[in-house]
């Protein structure tokens, strides 16, 4: 017995179902998209803060990096002279005729991790970010006796070392 009915409507099937089966099969809804960029955006919106926060923990660990390196120096000033501790930046060892900034390491300057700029410490506190200060102790008969290194952060002072007087 020959059916009358065609091919593709002898399954049961009608050609608009194949279509649309067709179209599904194809690619995503834009309700589907949509959910997709949201939850993307969402977990931008978590890491992002995320990142400058480490960003700027990074730039203070510099920071606190030039601060150690300053206090080494100022240590090695005071070896040289018979424990006595630069009044000054400028202040030259007995010994060797150097000054702290001399004795940085590798004979280099300090890299401020803010600007990226070659920087010196400077002569008292530091006061802006990326800066590391020097200032020395006295004591009552006005000898040098230690010092305070400072090293500004992002927006205040991060780190004080001290020889402990």
């Amino acid at each position: 017995m020959l059916n009358p009915l065609p091919t593709h409507q002898r399954a049961g099937f009608t050609r608009r179902t194949d279509m649309e089966s067709m179209m599904r099969s194809r690619g995503f809804t834009i309700i589907e998209l949509m959910i997709v960029v949201m939850i993307i955006g969402i977990l931008a919106a978590m890491a992002i803060p995320n990142f400058v926060r480490m960003e700027v923990n990074a730039r203070e660990a510099g920071v606190k990096a030039n601060s150690h390196s300053v206090q080494m120096a100022a240590e090695d000033f005071a070896t040289q002279n018979d424990g006595e501790y630069a009044a000054d930046l400028s202040s030259t060892s007995s010994y060797s005729g150097e000054t702290i900034i001399d004795l940085l390491p590798q004979d280099t300057y300090l890299k401020n991790p803010f600007s990226g700029a070659a920087t010196v410490p400077q002569d008292g506190a530091a006061g802006a970010p990326g800066e590391t200060g020097y200032q020395p102790v006295v004591d009552g008969m006005g000898l040098n006796v230690g010092y305070v290194i400072t090293g500004y952060g992002k927006s205040a002072v991060i780190t004080r070392l001290s020889n402990g007087q």
